[in-house]
């Protein structure tokens, strides 16, 4: 089975995530979503200190809850990287 385009699958992410439209903790995982869609699409690798150093999704504490609000729901996936075992890779769930 192919894989569908990387912004078809953002797209299909976000209309999940408004089915829960009002649930607190999924607020601001949007824009999470969207940082990792733009960078895989750039071919780019995502980690969570990307997040974190970013200051635009909030503090470290925060960026981890809403990363693992995104894993708890099936939207992305976390993988350890290859090349530093301390390091998380992101990437939109297939």
């Amino acid at each position: 089975m192919a894989k569908a385009p990387l912004y078809a699958r953002w797209l299909n992410s976000i209309v999940v995530a408004r089915k829960d439209a009002g649930d607190i903790e999924f607020q601001g995982c949007e824009e999470v979503l969207a940082f990792i869609c733009t960078k895989e699409e750039a071919g780019e690798a995502v980690k969570i200190t990307d997040l974190v150093n970013s200051f635009l999704y909030g503090t470290g504490p925060t960026v981890h809850r809403k990363v693992t609000t995104l894993v708890d729901r099936g939207l992305i996936t976390v993988k350890a990287s290859k090349e530093d075992a301390r390091a998380k890779h992101l990437s939109l769930s297939k």
